[in-house]
């Protein structure tokens, strides 16, 4: 029988900063659909961290500022195709991804975007790796 003691196990609050945590890049191997490994090796930054948070908020401001000053001028609603909505999410994406090993081309914020651009499997593993907060945090206990 286990027995029961009076004094719980603490976890330190330091322990569940997902910002902190995130910005440590994980890497991340590049699994194609088939299950196998791809010797492309992604480095990843938390969804939560101060880098990513920035970027995206940056992004979704640009992009709120000029649909008002659209509208502001003549009063006219702008029209968004689709392919912009895409190109978006793909910035979204690559904001996340830091460096690579395993591609010839050395990493950019660029050669970022057109890797996510071009694969949507890479991206949907990019976001999947940055969302997953135990690639990042390490929780310690203390008493």
């Amino acid at each position: 029988m286990k027995e029961i003691t009076d004094t719980p196990t603490l976890v330190d609050l330091s322990d569940l900063d997902a910002v902190t945590a995130g910005e440590t890049p994980f890497e991340v191997e590049y699994i194609r659909k088939d299950g196998s490994g791809s010797g492309v090796f992604l480095l990843v930054l938390g969804g939560q961290s101060d880098k990513v948070q920035a970027e995206v908020n940056r992004l979704v401001n640009d992009r709120r500022k000029k649909q008002a000053q659209a509208t502001a001028v003549g009063g006219a609603v702008e029209f968004t195709p689709i392919e912009d909505d895409i190109a978006f999410g793909h910035r979204l994406t690559a904001v996340r991804l830091v460096g690579w090993r395993g591609i010839k081309q050395d990493w950019s914020a660029e050669n970022a975007f057109r890797l996510i651009s071009r694969n949507s499997e890479i991206a949907e593993q990019v976001t999947a790796a940055s969302n997953t907060l135990s690639n990042f945090m390490r929780l310690s206990s203390a008493a």
